[in-house]
């Protein structure tokens, strides 16, 4: 078994480059053991780049969730909460194959489609999937859908404690699932429908079967094997009535899962960017958050600075014309500072939000409803 070393989160607070995601540096591996906190639900927040993501408050459900990965048979295993779930690599594709535990053994006969590898910002996939098993010896299950994926947003992150972290990639899956089940008596006729066509995983998603939706995030930084936040919302759609299961958020220490010893590709990664760390303007590294977009009354910023700096707030019309300035006296020490916009009064319609720190200039493009 692995053994997890610490070091210091130092040597990722530098300019961000372009991150993505490879097989080689972010495949799951046999032995290795991750940490997870199990924390409270956090909204994933705007797609897009140059994102601020300020995990650093969230509340802990658990404290000792743990996941292990092993391969057997050309298949690599992951076991967390009493379910292993068995996934694969076929050409630069990661599936899922299926999943059991005590009351469900789930086979995929059309597997998942969960990453393309590289997967960089703005990339996606989109596929369908059909699976039967069997639930506590009484009932078949036949499941089927799509599953869609997106790396649809890059920045940086506040941790729990306060540690920031660069080259952040986030990847949206959206899985999409019509469950049947019958008597168990008639599960190998059930099972034998190993193949269904798209317009018939179509039609099933589209009739009052039971439809739920499991939509997840999860943050990857360069230097990082696994994701080092998750959230997971799920609901149900029956009758065009959508209600939500649950929702909850994993948090996975950074500390806790630095192989030193064991995964040179992601340790030369952090070396090659500390070296890299001069010369570049800080204030590049300069990150926000604006919502809720669409906005009705109220807009939110929050702002990371890098390095101390003037912050001007400005919002402009499609016209070009200035409506409203927010040019803030002194400069504001380097860290997180929220602010908030009153465009109530605003006609409705497209206007850009300008940041400037210093005279570094960020833009987001804004509704007003």
């Amino acid at each position: 078994m692995k053994r997890i070393f610490i070091i210091s989160l130092s040597l990722l607070c530098f300019a961000p480059v372009q991150s993505q995601l490879r097989s080689e540096l972010n495949l799951p591996r046999a032995d290795d053991v991750l940490f997870k906190q199990q924390v409270e639900y956090k909204n994933p927040g705007r797609s897009g780049e140059k994102v601020l993501w300020d995990f650093s408050r969230p509340g802990s459900r658990n404290d000792e969730y743990e996941l292990v990965y092993k391969t057997s048979d050309n298949l690599i295993i992951g076991v967390e909460h009493n379910t292993r779930y068995y996934y694969s690599l076929s050409g630069d594709s990661l599936l899922c194959r299926g999943y059991e535990n005590a009351t469900t053994l789930m086979t995929n006969e059309r597997p998942e489609l969960l990453l393309r590898f590289p997967v960089h910002y703005g990339d996606s996939t989109f596929a369908y999937y059909n699976g039967n098993g069997e639930y506590s010896n009484r009932l078949a299950i036949s499941a089927m859908g799509t599953v869609s994926s997106k790396a649809d947003a890059s920045g940086m992150m506040i941790l729990p404690g306060g540690d920031t972290l660069y080259n952040v990639l986030r990847v949206q899956t959206v899985k999409k699932i019509a469950y049947s089940t019958k008597p168990l008596f008639s599960h190998e006729e059930s099972a034998a429908e190993t193949f269904v066509s798209n317009d018939s995983i179509d039609y099933r998603l589209s009739t009052d079967t039971l439809l739920l939706e499991v939509d997840t995030y999860r943050w990857y930084v360069e230097g990082y094997r696994y994701p080092v936040f998750e959230t997971v919302r799920s609901t149900t759609n029956k009758r065009r009535q959508e209600s939500e299961i649950f929702n909850t958020a994993f948090f996975y220490p950074p500390q806790e899962q630095y192989y030193l010893e064991t995964d040179p590709e992601n340790q030369q990664i952090i070396e090659s960017q500390n070296k890299g760390k001069k010369d570049y303007n800080p204030l590049e590294a300069t990150t926000f958050n604006a919502y809720p977009n669409p906005v009705s009354t109220t807009l939110y910023v929050e702002i990371f600075l890098p390095v101390e700096a003037k912050i001007k707030l400005q919002v402009r019309s499609i016209a070009n014309k200035s409506v409203y300035i927010n040019e803030n006296e002194g400069k504001f020490p380097s860290g997180s500072h929220s602010f908030q916009l009153n465009v109530m009064k605003l006609p409705p319609g497209y206007y850009a939000l300008n940041i400037w720190a210093d005279n570094y200039l960020l833009s987001e493009t804004i509704l007003k409803m």
